[in-house]
């Protein structure tokens, strides 16, 4: 396999790029011949540049300039490094064959960082003059596509001739092929990725009419798809949800700025997609963590809502997604009370987080999901667990037992009832999941009431006696707790200094190690408050209490 190294790409520090004279003259015969086939149907330029204006990881940036490549979970030093190194795993791949980097060497700006991204440009269309391999995936190409038109006048805006001539010749070529390919296999958010990239093409190249038609009649029928009429991702998942708006305010940008019709559908679709998207954020802007979705970049959503143009407020909830919120004061609880979609084809990512919960006050978060980590794996596995979710689990089992295709492998019975009085919020909830295996049924209430000051809680476990049980109360990592009161209370605070008191009746309260990962493969360290015991009767009554109060009372 052909190196960056091999090619002249040798990264010293952050020392700018050279050419090598040798490097230049392999460029250009290896695309001589396919250059004068196309020189008729090359364009010379786009007729427009889609805006990017989302920012970048400039540390990310600066490591690859110094040739440290952070992709997928995984690093990979400069010495090691090709276009399909040995040990890479396919997320890593994706990472780097999509050319999202590029957003984040813009960020670092300057000359070293232009001449980063115009080489590592000229690298990969020398090494894949015939597209193959991860190259060829049309995810992959579809982001692949969407970056270099987005980032044209970051690297190629000021390049020579040759460099482009072959850049708009691979433009066509690729633009062609993912036409030709869509939608393939591809579903969910990874199809929008791949139709976003062609309906770029569309827009920006010339003769492009075609394939954006064939771009927009399927993102047209995967709107009717994937988004739900509350505007929640069929999968579920927050993160997708709001990458998916993304996605579709990227397309209206792009179509505005060519002066192209936007089809009405698109615009409906972000109006619904806008208030789900509020719905899922706490008061620090992050997405709470349902269903693999982490908690995402505030700002980057901040500016998405502001780009969308879209006024409709956050949703007091989402009866098709299958969520639930409560809110006084400050305070506000998000409550999952549904089941995987039905079909399992949005399934990929469920977590096992029946009536799981987060709770934020103000720009705090204090129970919290584990969280999910986004490359697979052992992690993937182990975060979607009930056991990793502000939840019930019976004898250290998941809720839900799924199929192959993601269903409940038995019939669930749910209820849910809501009720404010504008003194007490109060949330009911239940689900027989837990039947079939240990015949209990469990049943949470959730309530908020003096303004948002407190927050209390009730679980039951109806039915068989002698069944082990644990609640898990999941802290975020920012919440200091400590026991107090000989083990039978928890005092929290959070770095911006308000606290609260944790309490049970009846039951003895442990701290135990957790972990939060709330963006990328970063695992942090935090706490879980675990309460434990076996059911004895017919019914098993737990309460517990949330109460704000200054530290200083303790």
């Amino acid at each position: 396999m052909t190196s960056l190294a091999d090619i002249g790409l040798i990264y010293k520090g952050i020392k700018p790029l050279q050419k090598l004279g040798a490097q230049a003259r392999d460029l250009a015969e290896t695309w001589q011949a396919p250059i004068k086939r196309m020189r008729e149907e090359t364009p010379s330029r786009l007729l427009v540049v889609p805006p990017d204006p989302w920012g970048g990881d400039a540390q990310r940036g600066r490591d690859m300039i110094g040739g440290v490549f952070r992709f997928g979970g995984q690093v990979i030093a400069r010495d090691n490094l090709s276009w399909e190194p040995l040990g890479a795993k396919p997320e890593w791949l994706y990472d780097l064959h999509s050319f999202e980097f590029l957003r984040d060497l813009r960020s670092v700006g300057g000359d070293r960082a232009r001449r980063m991204a115009r080489e590592m440009v000229a690298s990969w269309m020398n090494q894949y003059a015939k597209l193959s391999g991860p190259t060829a995936r049309a995810d992959i190409m579809g982001v692949r596509l969407s970056s270099w038109i987005s980032f044209h006048d970051f690297f190629c805006a000021s390049a020579d001739d040759q460099f482009r001539e072959n850049y708009f010749t691979s433009l066509v070529r690729q633009a062609k092929q993912l036409q030709r390919i869509l939608p393939g296999h591809l579903s969910g958010i990874a199809l929008m990725r791949a139709l976003k990239g062609l309906a770029y093409s569309g827009i920006t190249l010339d003769d492009g009419e075609d394939r954006l038609d064939t771009a927009f009649r399927l993102i047209l029928r995967e709107i009717r798809e994937q988004v739900l009429p509350d505007g929640c991702h069929a999968s579920r998942n927050p993160q997708t949800t709001f990458e998916f708006l993304q996605i579709l305010v990227d397309l209206r940008t792009a179509m505005t700025a060519a002066r192209i019709p936007l089809p009405s559908a698109v615009q409906e679709a972000i109006d619904r997609l806008v208030p789900a998207v509020r719905f899922f954020r706490h008061g620090c802007g992050a997405l709470a963590h349902f269903n693999g979705g982490q908690e995402g970049n505030a700002n980057i959503c901040d500016a998405t809502l502001m780009h969308s143009g879209a006024r409709g407020k956050a949703l007091k909830t989402l009866p098709h997604g299958g969520f639930d919120k409560i809110y006084q004061g400050r305070a506000q609880v998000l409550i999952d009370i549904a089941l995987p979609p039905a079909g399992g084809k949005h399934n990929a990512q469920a977590h096992a987080g029946l009536l799981s919960f987060e709770y934020s006050y103000g720009k705090d978060r204090v129970f919290v999901n584990c969280g999910s980590s986004p490359y697979g794996g052992t992690w993937r596995d182990m975060l979607r667990t009930t056991a990793a979710h502000t939840a019930l689990v019976v004898d250290c089992r998941n809720v839900l037992q799924l199929d192959a295709k993601g269903q409940p492998s038995e019939k669930v019975e749910l209820t849910h009832r809501k009720s404010d009085d504008g003194r007490v919020a109060l949330v009911e909830t239940s689900h027989n999941a837990y039947r079939a295996r240990f015949g209990l049924t469990h049943r949470r209430r959730l309530c908020l009431q003096e303004n948002g000051d407190v927050l209390s809680g009730e679980d039951t476990l109806e039915g068989r006696a002698g069944v082990p049980y644990m609640l898990r109360f999941h802290l975020h990592p920012h919440i200091q707790a400590s026991l107090v009161q000989e083990g039978e209370e928890i005092l929290l605070r959070a770095r911006s200094g308000t606290g609260w008191r944790f309490s049970a009746p009846g039951a003895t309260l442990v701290l135990e190690d957790s972990i939060h990962m709330a963006c990328g493969e970063t695992a942090r360290r935090t706490l879980q408050i675990v309460i434990s015991g076996v059911t004895k009767n017919d019914s098993l009554i737990q309460p517990w209490t949330l109460r704000r109060e200054k530290m200083g009372a303790a």
